[in-house]
């Protein structure tokens, strides 16, 4: 004869994995995003241009060492934001700006360099893998 359970015993068996196996998809989730944050992370300092001039006050590279990265997390959704500290200089070099002298004429353009986009849109392709794999 077949075991049987009355249909609570049931509804709390079948609640209780839902619950586990929710936690262990969110977890999982968690380890995902952390890691294509420390990707992106890596491939943005890879794309990013150096500072070639001659200005004492501004250290060659500390554009490309700024970048890092964050998670965080609401009501089971996750976030990264991966950010430069020296962000000012972010929009100038992602999207170009042009060349001023103190009068305010224009002298000259510094063409963009596509380095956050990139990276950006590699990091979207690995969030899709990720939770097409789930």
């Amino acid at each position: 004869m077949a075991d049987t359970i009355d249909i609570d015993e049931f509804s709390e068996i079948l609640a209780e994995t839902c619950r586990k196996y929710s936690e262990e998809v969110k977890q999982e989730v968690k380890t995902g995003i952390e890691k294509i944050g420390k990707e992106t992370v890596s491939e943005v300092k890879s794309l990013s241009p150096v500072y070639k001039g001659k200005d004492k006050n501004l250290k060659k590279g500390a554009y490309k060492r700024g970048w890092t990265y964050s998670v965080d997390e609401s009501r089971g959704n996750f976030r990264v934001t991966v950010h430069n500290k020296k962000y000012q200089l972010v929009h100038l070099l992602e999207l170009g700006h042009l060349l001023k002298d103190g009068t305010g004429r224009i002298y000259g353009e510094v063409p963009p360099k596509k380095h956050v986009e990139t990276a950006e849109n590699h990091a979207e392709e690995k969030v899709d893998a990720l939770l097409g794999g789930l």
